[in-house]
This record gives structure tokens, C-alpha cells and sequence, in this order.
């Protein structure tokens, strides 16, 4: 089972989080209320049993031979098993300025999540993960969200601003979507197709503006 801190939650260690360029740090909410227009409308989650939930789904998906197989091909050897069992995971809620606990109209254009940090050398190696609101309307669509980023723990590319760029104009090769699509396609791999999102490519470079990551 994964090892996290929840910003805001509990007595978990506080971290300095940087803010991400467009976005800014701030703690978790108690709870969510998921407004319409999205997944699960209408339903209060308790961020701390949100998380939980996800992770036990994360969980699961670890035990399934291809899910561990697809990470261990994602550059660094690591199964999504070794990256839950050795790394510590330090999330805080992310968004735009004046937009914190604030669900946009649509979900178009916003970054669910963003490694901001990795200290693989650290004892016990951790990781800082923001996390927008609205990645959290079900514990699924968050799960699916946490994986694309243990993806990128594990070796999974990111795309630069030109890529984006590119990307946005209709002219990133295909194979260089393919390869920027690595984290992503962990998603489907470890069977959590319900929420993988096919035109998804990730990003590690910092946040310059809305991404779709």
C-alpha cells in the first residue's frame, strides 16, 4: 500500500510546496462536493476516504502481472509494486490563482495533476504530486489521475512547451505522441479504462498555462 501525506489532512510532515507556474498551492478541502456537469454529480466526498479508496484501487491494479509489466518498461525498471512500496508520496491541492477549491465549468484544458518534485537519492525517496479538485469527483477517475503520475515516477517521458505546442496544432509526429503517451497508456494497461484518456500527453516540464495532463 502506498505511503502519502494529504496537505492539510492529519499529522502528516509539512513540506514548503512550491507553487507550479500557473498554479498555486493550497490545502485539501475537508470534503468535495461534486457540482453538475461532472462524473458523480451531486455526491460529498470525504477527501481522506477519496484518497484511501484510490489508492486501494492502485493497489489492485498492482497485483495484476501487466499493469507491473507496464511500468517496468517505462524507463527506470520499476514495477508499479516497487513504486508504492518504496516511495513516499506528499500530494497537495493545486489550481490556478483565485480558482482554489473552485470547479471550472468544464474539465477542458485543466491539469489533474502535475509531479512537481522527485528525490529518488532521498532515504526514503519521495515524491510532491499537485492535484486539481476536480480530479477528485470518484475515487476512480483519482486513481486513474495518481497512476498517470507514478508513471512518470517510474521513467514515462513528458512533453516539453513545444511539444504541447505541436500537439495543439496537429503536428507532433505520431510516434513522438506514442512516446509522450507512455504515461497515459499505464492507465489502460493496468485496466483502468473507464478513465484513460486517449489524446493525453504527459507533462514533467513546470506548469506554464492550462495543460491537459
Amino acid at each position: 500500500m502506498a505511503r502519502y501525506t494529504l496537505y492539510g489532512i492529519g499529522d502528516g510532515p509539512f513540506h514548503s510546496f512550491e507553487d507550479v507556474g500557473a498554479y498555486f498551492r493550497y490545502k485539501f478541502p475537508i470534503t468535495v462536493q461534486v457540482p453538475e456537469g461532472y462524473e458523480g454529480a451531486g455526491a460529498s466526498h470525504k477527501t481522506e476516504t477519496l484518497f484511501k479508496e484510490a489508492f486501494e484501487e492502485i493497489a489492485a491494479c498492482a497485483k495484476q502481472p501487466a499493469c507491473d509489466r507496464a511500468f517496468r518498461e517505462l524507463g527506470l525498471r520499476m514495477g508499479l509494486k516497487d513504486v508504492l512500496a518504496r516511495w513516499t508520496l506528499h500530494l497537495f491541492a493545486f489550481a490556478p490563482y483565485g480558482e482554489q477549491e473552485r470547479w471550472p465549468p468544464t474539465d477542458d484544458g485543466i491539469t489533474f495533476a502535475q509531479v512537481t518534485v522527485e528525490k529518488p537519492n532521498a532515504s526514503p525517496p519521495y515524491a510532491e504530486i499537485g492535484i486539481h479538485i476536480c480530479a477528485m469527483r470518484s475515487a476512480g477517475f483519482l486513481a486513474a489521475t495518481l497512476l498517470h503520475e507514478l508513471a512518470h515516477i517510474a521513467g514515462a517521458p513528458g512533453a516539453s512547451a513545444a511539444d504541447f505546442a505541436a500537439s495543439a496544432a496537429g503536428k507532433l509526429p505520431q510516434s513522438e505522441f506514442r512516446r509522450l503517451h507512455a504515461a497515459e497508456r499505464a492507465v489502460w494497461a493496468c485496466g483502468l479504462v473507464d478513465h484513460y484518456k486517449k489524446h493525453v500527453i504527459g507533462a514533467l516540464e513546470r506548469i506554464g498555462g492550462r495543460r491537459p495532463v
